[in-house]
Order: structure tokens, then C-alpha cells, then sequence
């Protein structure tokens, strides 16, 4: 609900000028246009097919309401493109509506007329307009139309920089509004008041009333009002100097003004992006906004907007030292200026004239009678002189004591009026107290996501609102088809919980719920039928006698009901229901915040509980391909074992059968040698086991010194085997070029084991997978080497393959992304492979050709 940007004085520091407090006054005179759109009796588009239409209607219409109401739709669709032809038509429809007595045509032609004046600048004739509508609102007993009036009066007053005044007019607008129940007048008059306020530098309350007014907009959908709440909280930031969130809700307006063809917004707008780009010293940025702002204004007529633009462009100019740019763009400001101010005087001159010249001619009548009577007198003597002059004597006196009597009514007219005026102030003053006092617990009720603590919160602060005697929410549990009631309290003791089935029409929660329904009783056995047919027995508790019911609302979601209830009869009063209603609003959010935090929770877990499933099926799916390696692997030194083992039987019976000493000796040898083979390739066999089960383990591995070069030939070839168990026709050649300068280093060596062999994997895949479509001439290759560069040790592992398309190079190390067929990968090997050397303070990096091959590279701390 925030309006552009019109302070009186400098900008806040860090610029280099000066805006005049005649600026950006366009987003408040919108306000009148808005009450217009919305409060009149048709909404018309100003579009050329709507004007056609309508004028063609016009042509065949009589002279009754229904022609008034043409005109006035037909003048309203001019109003951001052709005021003159706004005020032809308008004055058409007034003259119409006075002629047939229709006076809210009158009423809506005048406020149409009176936009106009305010639009371009004539402050004095939109004064007088709006007064005019205000007294006929006030002889026809029309409320909406004075609300409206007193709504214009607070404009006028704001543009003649009376913000006292201004202020006192939106309060009383405000309260008719409430009384009403007037949203749309309520989202003008809150737009109004944040605008007020922040020309006075009072930013808190500006920001208070500006978001209030922001959100009615978007709850009643009013595309041009959102757009200007939007830019007035960006004229606020701009303010408090929060750049980011300045610029952010400036562009936020543009859409709606786009819609809205709402041409004067966009040259303000565009001046507030040229404002924060000079503070980032973005002066190109800044003088482009600041001319399109310009231009705008200067194509469309907009006086107040060329002003602002052009004293903006002349003051960088001139601070800058471009005096011939500084003296066109002063030249244009001095003529917006002239068209502003000397037609306001023109005006006010035009009036005293007119004042002047009814003085006068009431003096010379009056000079002209006492002629005759003085030529009459001469006639008839001097008796009747006499007589005349007794006679005048005599009426004076009478008309001297009616002028007393008069002048005594008048005094105590305007003295009740002056305590009428007071009550209004008071009560004024509890509405702005209410305002802010809803606003501080709507901040402590939404600021949690527990649903006992928002419970808790609503019930403290509602005791300090009204009698609570009783206190309960109610929430909706769709799969039990009932209303549970977690907490109610009862002279400030919590209550057991209880809850009412959503088919127990007997119940007032119930009724309330199922129906989006409130139910305000003061006196529970005399108003019940209302509502059900018999009086419930409380669940707890006593029963009371005064009681409120209001559903809890979301976006047309029911959530559940809020009650506060009474043992005083008649114990709740208009006032009380009105907060009670925000207070609503506020629970309502709460409780789905504290529903949508519980879901997102649920699912947290849900995604972490598969995502453990996930991982430890990569580590089985893994631990399969090792298993095929393994076999391989471990054959050999089983083999190796079992011939020594029968070489060794054969020995020991030559041995037994030799009777040579040293022939024995010889074949003892031989056997010794032998078994140190066996206990190498057992130990060999032994070594493969342990890394089995070090990789299929689940908790977190140890660090240790591990040899990396020994673990990148073991799992090559671990690899190699096993992916060849599967792929009969894998015939791929390998080397390696190990630095042997690197020694060990601390790692979880099943770890980046796993890592290794992921990527092993991937690469025999792809050089296998190219293989079948190029048979001649291609020879698959792997090259695994390792470097140590300083304190870092860089692993390569390159292949020949098709490489990586660009297109999903940037998606590799995502979780199941995956570019091989269905069934042949989870997608998360890579990923946990990039987590693993990210956790070991490495770094993992991947080049690519598409169609020439693929390296990855792993850098470990040394």
C-alpha cells in the first residue's frame, strides 16, 4: 500500500541531489480512480472496443439512470489517456443525474471530475468539487458516498501538505469503511495513510498500513491497487536505504501497471530504478531509467512526473558539470512547474474575483433600494419619516434578538459538534491503537510452527482483548471426519481434549465449520434456535452464556474453527468480534504454516530413509561387480597354493625315501621356499577378502596409511574381471603409470576404493559400448595414472570411449542421473563418489570430448 517516494526535503545521504516535495505524488492520486473502478455502478475497460460498444449503446439509450451510468462509464474509460474527454462526458452525466434526481449518479459524476482536477494539479477546483459531493452525500443520508468524500478531502489536504488534516479525513474514511464493511475502501484509505506517512518520515507506520493495504489489494484481486502497493513499499525501502529490496518490489509493480496500461506508474517507477542505480553509481543505468521516465511523462501530459524526472536529470547534470543537458531539462521542470502552481493561482484568483464581484453587486442593489426609499420618504413628509425611522428602529431590534437567539443555537451546535468531533478522535485513535496492537500479535502467532505453542500464543493474547472465560481451537482431521480440540482452556485451566463429529449437527463447531459460517450469540438460551435446536452439554466444564464462533479460513481451505465464550450474558460487543477476526486470520495461516512444516518434515524423512536404501543398494550393487573380479582375483593364488601345497607332498616323500644328508638338506630347502610362496598367495587371498568386506561394511570407514597405487592397480583389476564375467566379449586393453614417489597417504581406503571402481566401471562401459558400433579400427583403451604435485595427489583415469555430451556434463554428479539404459545404473555412483572425496578434502573433475573419450581426475591431499 506504499506510495512512491514524497518527502519534503533531501534525499537520504549519498546522493548527490535534491528532490523537490512537488514530486511523486501520481500512485495517491490513483486512490480516487481506484474508489471509482471499484465503488461505481459498472466496470468498464479502456480499451477501443469497450468505448465503441458503449458509445453505441449510448446512442439508443432514453434519458434515465441507466444513460447517467453510460456516461459515467464511458468517462472513466479516458482517464489515463484523455481527461478532457473524461470531464465532457462526466459533466453530460451530472447534468443528466441532477435533471432526474438520480443522486449517485450525480455523486459519481463529480468524483470523476474531481480525479481529473486532482490529476493535473488543480488542488483548489478538486476541493471544491469534493465538497460539493459531499453535501449531497450528507443531505441524501448516502454513508458510502461521504466515506468516498471524506477519502478525496484527506487526498486534497495530502497534496496541500496539511498531513494533520490529511490523517484525521482517512481515519473517519476508515472508520465509515469498517462500519460498512467496505474492503475496497478500506484497501484505499490503509494505501493512504502508509503514503502519509511516509511523506512525514514516520517509515514504521508507513510500512504498517502499506502492507495491510498491499494484502487487501491481493485479496480483492485489484490488479492496478497491487501494483501500487508494490511500488510504495519499494519507495520505502529506497527510504531505509535497502537497495535490493527497493529494486525488488519496483520490479514487482510492472506487470500489474502493464496490465493495467497505467502509463503514470511506469514514469515513477522507472525514477525510483534511476535513484538506486545513482547510489550503486550506475549512472548510465540511472539516466536511462531517469529520460524513459521523462518520456513518459512528457507523452502522456503528466506534469508532477515531468517535474520529478526533469529536476531529477537537471540536478545530476548540473552536479556533474554538463550545464547545457542541466538547462534543458530546468527548462522543462520550470514549465511543468508553471502548469502545476500558476494555474493553482489562476484558480484562487478566479475565485476572489467571482467573491469580489457578488459583493459588489449585493452593495449596489442595496444602495439602489435605499435610493427609492429615500425618494418615496421625501414624498410623504416627515411625519412618515419619523414613523419609518420608529418602525426600522423596532425590527432591528427584533431581528437583533432572533440574531441572538440564532447566534446562541449555533454556539451549541458547534459545541456538540466539537465533542462529536472529539469522540471521533478518540475513537480514531483505538482503531489506530487496534491496528497496532493486531499487527504485534499476528507477528507472534505466525512466528511459530508448533501447533500447541500457536495455541498457546492466540489464547495469552486474546486475554487481554476480551472476556475469555472459555477458550478453544478446533482443528479439522480429514481422516477421522472430526473436529479435535487439543486445548481449550477454562478460567485459564486446560481442558481435556475432547472433539465433535462432523456430523453432529447439534454442535456449534460443527455448524460453524460446515458451514463457513459465524456464529455470535449473547444470550445462549434465547438465541440458540438460531443455529441448533437444543443447548449441548459442554463436554467440560460449565456452560456459558455469550459465545463466538468463527471458522479458520486459508485460500478457501477450512482448517478448523476458533471460539471464545463467556458466563456474562451479552459480553461481546462489535469491537471484540473485529479483533477477533484478524486474530482469526492470523491462526488460520499459523495452523497451515505449522501443517505445511509437519508434511515438509514427514517427507524429509521419507526422502532420507530411501535415500539410505539408495546408497546401500549402490554399495550392493557395487559389492556384485567385485564379486565377479574377486572370484578371478582369488583363483590365481588359491591355484598358486593348492600346486605348491602337492609340490611340497612330493618333496616330503623324496625326502623321506633320500638317505643322502645333503640331498635332504636340498629338498628342505625347496620345500621352505615353497611354503613361503604358499603363505605369500595366502596372504594375497586374505588381503582381497578383507577389502570385500571392507567395502559391503555400512558404518563409516577408519582413516589409514593406505598405498594408493597399490589400491588403483587392485581395483582396476578387480574391475576389469568383473565386468568381464558379465561382458564375454569385454577385450579391452589397460595401462597404468603409477608415480612411485607418492608412498602412502591417510584415506578410507574402502572409500576411495569404491570411487575407483565406479569410475572404472564407467569407463570399460563406455569403451566396450563403442567397440560394438565401431568393430574395425578401434582399439579400446584405459589409462590409469597417478602424480604427486606438491601437496596434492592427482589420479587420471582416462579413456577412448564416446565421451560426454554437453548437454549433460553439468548433471553428472547429481543423484540418479544416470546416462545409461534402465536397469544398468541408479545414478548415484558418481554422486557418491563426489560426496567421498569431498569428505577426504579433495576435489573430483571431469574433461570430455564427445566422441573422442573421457578423463576424470581425482585430487587428494598428500
Amino acid at each position: 500500500m506504499n506510495v512512491p517516494d514524497k518527502t519534503a526535503g533531501k534525499e537520504p545521504e549519498g546522493t548527490i541531489f535534491t528532490i523537490t516535495s512537488i514530486q511523486n505524488h501520481h500512485m495517491r492520486k490513483l486512490a480516487p480512480l481506484l474508489i471509482l473502478l471499484f465503488c461505481s455502478f459498472s466496470h468498464a475497460s479502456a480499451q477501443n472496443k469497450t468505448t465503441d460498444s458503449l458509445r453505441q449503446l449510448l446512442a439508443n439509450s432514453k434519458d434515465d439512470s441507466n444513460k447517467v451510468k453510460l456516461l459515467t462509464a464511458i468517462a472513466r474509460t479516458y482517464l489515463f489517456s484523455k481527461p478532457d474527454t473524461t470531464m465532457f462526458f462526466a459533466e453530460q452525466g451530472r447534468k443528466l443525474a441532477h435533471k432526474i434526481d438520480f443522486k449517485k449518479g450525480e455523486l459519481t459524476c463529480l468524483r470523476l471530475t474531481g480525479t481529473v482536477f486532482t490529476r493535473t494539479g488543480n488542488y483548489p477546483k478538486a476541493l471544491e468539487i469534493y465538497l460539493q459531493a459531499l453535501k449531497i452525500a450528507e443531505e441524501s443520508n448516502d454513508e458510502e458516498g461521504i466515506s468516498l468524500s471524506l477519502s478525496n478531502l484527506a487526498d486534497i489536504y495530502f497534496y496541500e501538505e496539511d498531513m494533520k488534516r490529511s490523517i484525521d479525513y482517512s481515519y473517519l474514511a476508515m472508520a465509515l469503511g469498517r462500519k460498512l464493511h467496505d474492503s475496497i475502501r478500506l484497501n484505499t484509505v490503509l494505501q493512504n495513510l502508509g503514503d502519509t506517512y511516509e511523506k512525514i518520515n514516520q517509515l514504521d507506520s508507513a510500512m504498517l498500513y502499506s502492507r495491510l493495504g498491499y494484502q487487501l489489494a491481493v485479496s480483492l484481486r485489484n490488479i492496478n491497487s497491487q501494483g501500487i502497493g508494490l511500488s510504495n513499499l519499494g519507495n520505502i525501502f529506497l527510504k531505509l536505504g535497502e537497495m535490493d529490496s527497493a529494486m525488488a518490489y519496483y520490479k514487482a509493480a510492472i506487470p500489474y501497471f502493464k496490465e493495467a496500461n497505467n502509463q503514470s506508474a511506469y514514469s515513477e517507477n522507472y525514477l525510483g530504478y534511476a535513484k538506486i542505480f545513482l547510489r550503486q553509481h550506475k549512472i548510465d543505468s540511472s539516466l536511462y531509467f531517469a529520460k524513459l521516465a521523462f518520456t513518459i511523462a512528457s507523452e502522456n501530459g503528466f506534469a508532477e512526473e515531468g517535474l520529478a524526472a526533469s529536476n531529477f536529470l537537471a540536478d545530476y547534470y548540473r552536479s556533474s558539470g554538463n550545464v547545457d543537458s542541466a538547462f534543458t531539462y530546468l527548462t522543462a521542470g520550470i514549465a511543468a512547474k508553471d502548469s502545476l502552481f500558476s494555474q493553482q493561482k489562476a484558480n484562487q484568483i478566479q475565485s476572489m474575483t467571482y467573491d469580489e464581484s457578488m459583493r459588489r453587486q449585493q452593495i449596489e442593489e442595496a444602495k439602489e433600494q435605499e435610493g427609492i426609499r429615500l425618494k418615496q420618504d421625501a414624498l410623504i413628509g416627515g411625519l412618515i419619516a419619523l414613523l419609518i425611522v420608529a418602525f426600522l428602529l423596532y425590527r432591528n431590534n427584533i431581528q437583533k434578538r432572533k440574531a441572538n437567539i440564532l447566534l446562541q443555537q449555533q454556539k451549541e451546535e458547534i459545541d456538540a459538534k466539537a465533542q462529536e468531533l472529539i469522540a471521533q478522535k478518540e475513537n480514531l485513535q483505538q482503531s489506530y491503537n487496534n491496528v497496532e496492537q493486531l499487527g504485534e500479535i499476528g507477528r507472534k502467532i505466525t512466528s511459530s510452527l508448533s501447533v500447541e505453542k500457536i495455541i498457546g500464543t492466540v489464547y495469552d493474547n486474546v486475554n487481554t482483548l476480551m472476556d475469555a472465560s472459555v477458550f478453544g481451537i478446533g482443528i479439522y482431521n480429514d481422516d477421522l471426519k472430526r473436529i479435535d480440540f487439543p486445548s481449550t482452556y477454562e478460567d485459564g485451566e486446560a481442558l481435556p481434549f475432547y472433539s465433535n463429529s462432523i456430523i453432529d449437527l447439534n454442535r456449534f463447531a460443527v455448524i460453524c465449520f460446515r458451514e463457513v459460517r459465524e456464529i455470535i450469540i449473547g444470550n445462549l438460551n434465547e438465541e440458540h434456535k438460531s443455529y441448533i435446536q437444543e443447548v449441548p452439554i459442554p463436554h467440560e466444564g460449565k456452560q456459558p452464556v455469550s459465545l463466538i464462533y468463527l471458522p479458520l479460513q486459508v485460500k478457501q481451505k477450512m482448517l478448523g474453527v476458533i471460539t471464545v465464550q463467556s458466563f456474562r450474558f451479552n459480553a461481546y460487543s462489535d469491537y471484540h468480534l473485529f479483533m477477533l477476526r484478524n486474530i482469526a486470520i492470523y491462526t488460520a495461516i499459523a495452523l497451515e504454516n505449522a501443517e505445511s512444516f509437519e508434511t515438509l518434515n514427514q517427507t524429509v524423512v521419507r526422502l532420507k530413509t530411501t535415500q539410505s536404501q539408495l546408497i546401500q543398494s549402490e554399495k550392493m550393487a557395487s559389492l556384485g561387480e567385485l564379486t565377479a573380479g574377486i572370484a578371478h582375483e582369488i583363483q590365481n593364488p588359491l591355484n598358486f597354493v593348492n600346486n605348491f601345497s602337492e609340490v611340497n607332498n612330493e618333496l616330503i616323500d623324496e625326502m623321506n625315501a633320500e638317505k643322502n644328508i645333503d640331498e635332504i638338506k636340498a629338498i628342505a630347502e625347496n620345500i621352505r621356499q615353497n611354503n613361503d610362496k604358499i603363505s605369500f598367495h595366502g596372504k594375497r587371498a586374505d588381503g582381497i577378502v578383507k577389502g570385500m568386506l571392507q567395502h559391503s561394511r555400512k558404518e563409516a570407514g577408519i582413516r589409514e596409511l593406505s598405498d594408493i597405487n597399490s589400491l588403483c592397480d587392485e581395483y582396476l583389476r578387480l574391475s576389469f574381471h568383473g565386468l568381464r564375467a558379465k561382458e564375454k566379449g569385454l577385450n579391452v586393453d589397460f595401462k597404468t603409470d603409477f608415480d612411485q614417489t607418492i608412498g602412502q597417504i591417510d584415506i578410507v581406503s574402502q572409500d576411495i576404493g569404491r570411487v575407483l571402481l565406479n569410475i572404472y566401471n564407467n569407463a570399460f562401459y563406455a569403451v566396450h559400448e563403442k567397440a560394438i558400433l565401431q568393430k574395425n579400427g578401434y582399439v579400446p583403451m584405459i589409462l590409469v595414472t597417478t602424480k604427486k604435485m606438491g601437496d596434492t595427489i592427482q589420479i587420471s583415469i582416462k579413456d577412448n570411449g564416446n565421451g560426454i555430451s554437453k548437454k549433460v556434463i553439468d548433471k553428472i554428479f547429481q543423484p540418479f542421473f544416470t546416462t545409461k539404459p534402465a536397469g544398468r545404473g541408479t545414478g548415484l555412483g558418481l554422486s557418491l563418489s563426489y560426496d567421498i572425496i569431498k569428505a577426504h578434502g579433495g576435489e573430483i573433475k571431469v574433461n570430455t570430448k564427445e566422441g573422442e573419450g573421457t578423463e576424470f581426475i581425482i585430487e587428494l591431499p598428500s
